[in-house]
């Protein structure tokens, strides 16, 4: 008897992974394909939406010739997303402007604006309802062509389908808790948005539409393979990490990364992101801007030779390079915000390497921006813990950087806690995606039973020859940005700057 699989498909800022999963939940054939970051002007960050099915279709049809299976034996199609993006389509569904993606920041006067109106402080000029009123104030003959704002999510399923749907992890006008609603609502009144111009809603298992002709050509599958609602790349990841149970909790180090915790209910108090997961559970999310892409920008600076050489095993060069460098960089600090950063910081914060000597070389630099990433993702888990009254005792850590043993060694001396890190790290995502269609057919019951077939792999425990190394940098690390706060002003406020 053939195999049967998903195709999961995992979307995020700079490529999309397609992934073939069996009904054990296991990753059988990966194929990546990237596309460009469009950045017109400072803190301004598109992406051309055609590129995103460019990519799928492509690493689509890799991946399953690589495994050499039958197109009938992908039993169901899901996508797994960058959240937050803008995709204005017209009534002929055509594209109006490119996707405006979740890491813009242009629109900090909007965002003023929502705060006054709704008597907060949460709204920032990365937030979702802001640069939607940037569109309508400032393109508004696109706003007004717009028959539908569609996200990646329902783009995606869109082109395979035909169907416009958002699901509910990428839906921030339509929610299933009545309380949610009612704060959507005040939110959309504010902002004066027009609700005919947003789809309905689908939960992420639930069936979508099935993949048309055209698609299927595309893809290289068969027509009338199912298509579910799929789910945004923070909720995929913590189901792929085996943690979409109540008070779990995990890290994740891809392009950005978070520290998150699953609970019943929203506390703004609490978190910075949220974002719902089900009908009944709300991922807290603490956030971090440039994880990888700091991580990526290093090695591009300082390895780019052997980038060129090596490829993707320029990773385990890394970490062979770095074996001898004592915990602490000796004395030296890297802030990972390449690309500013969210409270308690802003996005007018940059990064720095502070205290170089001439006993630092590359290896030291690389070594200082993976602990600079610990450091915040530490302040973050230290916040929460202040907040909710939470004690963690261990967590789990998955995305690309946790497939680095060195790395996650640093991760559990810094944080003080043990790692765990379940198998296929670095494809989590794709595995917590494939589960909304495995759930969707009915091959698992809900999320509890995905979170039993996730093992952990390893665990790294706390090292205390340390702690009073890290604890001394870690201090000073928290001091960088106030300490600059009013340079990083004057550098990078566009207000300033245009005077």
């Amino acid at each position: 008897m053939k195999s049967s699989y998903i195709v999961s498909f995992d979307c995020g800022t700079s490529a999309v992974k397609a992934t073939l999963v069996n009904f054990l939940g296991e990753i059988c054939s990966v194929s990546t394909e990237s596309y460009p970051l469009i950045n017109p002007k400072a803190g301004w960050a598109e992406q051309n939406p055609e590129d995103y099915w460019g990519a799928v279709s492509i690493s689509a049809k890799k991946a399953i010739e690589h495994l050499g299976i039958q197109k009938e034996q992908v039993r169901g199609i899901v996508f797994g997303t960058q959240w937050k993006g803008i995709i204005p389509l017209d009534e002929n569904d055509n594209i109006l402007y490119n996707n405006i993606i979740w890491l813009d920041g242009r629109a900090k006067d909007q965002a003023q604006k929502l705060n006054k109106l709704l008597n907060t402080n949460v709204m920032h000029q990365q937030e979702y309802w802001p640069r939607l009123m940037w569109v309508k104030e400032n393109l508004p003959e696109i706003y007004r062509k717009t028959d539908k704002f569609l996200e990646v999510n329902s783009y995606l399923k869109f082109k395979a389908t035909g169907v416009k749907a958002v699901d509910l992890t990428n839906n921030f006008i339509h929610a299933a808790k009545e309380g949610l609603q009612t704060y959507y609502n005040e939110i959309v009144k504010a902002a004066e948005l027009d609700l005919n111009k947003f789809p309905p809603l689908v939960l992420p298992t639930e069936k979508v539409g099935d993949l048309t002709i055209e698609a299927a050509e595309q893809l290289g599958l068969l027509a009338g393979t199912p298509v579910f609602g799929g789910c945004g790349d923070i909720p995929a990841v913590a189901i792929g990490a085996g943690c979409s149970g109540m008070g779990s909790n995990h890290i994740y180090l891809g392009s950005s990364g978070w520290f998150s915790t699953l609970t019943k209910e929203r506390n703004n108090r609490e978190g910075e992101l949220y974002q719902s997961f089900d009908k009944d559970k709300e991922l807290t999310i603490h956030a971090i801007q440039s994880a990888g892409l700091t991580y990526d920008w290093g090695i591009e600076q300082f390895y780019k030779l052997e980038q060129e050489k090596y490829g993707d095993e320029i990773y385990n060069y890394i970490t062979q390079d770095i074996k001898e460098i004592p915990p602490g960089s000796l004395n030296l600090i890297a802030t990972p915000w390449i690309h500013g950063e969210l409270s308690p910081l802003s996005k007018n914060a940059k990064a720095v390497f502070l205290n170089i000597t001439s006993q630092h070389d590359r290896r030291h630099f690389m070594t200082a921006i993976m602990e600079g990433i610990c450091y915040m993702l530490r302040w973050k888990i230290e916040k929460y813990t202040y907040e909710s009254g939470h004690k963690i005792d261990s967590i789990r850590v998955v995305g690309g950087g946790a497939s680095s043993d060195i790395w996650m060694q640093m991760m559990a001396n810094i944080l003080k806690i043990p790692v765990q890190v379940p198998n296929n790290p670095r494809h989590a995502g794709s595995i917590g995606t494939a589960y909304c269609a495995l759930i969707g057919l009915g091959v698992c019951q809900n999320f509890d039973d995905s979170m039993e077939r996730i093992k952990i792999d390893k665990i790294f425990n706390f090292n205390r020859l340390y702690e009073k190394r890290y604890d001394k940098l870690f201090n000073v690390f928290k001091n960088i940005y106030p300490a600059l706060e009013d340079i990083y002003f004057t550098l990078n406020d566009e207000e300033v700057l245009d005077k």
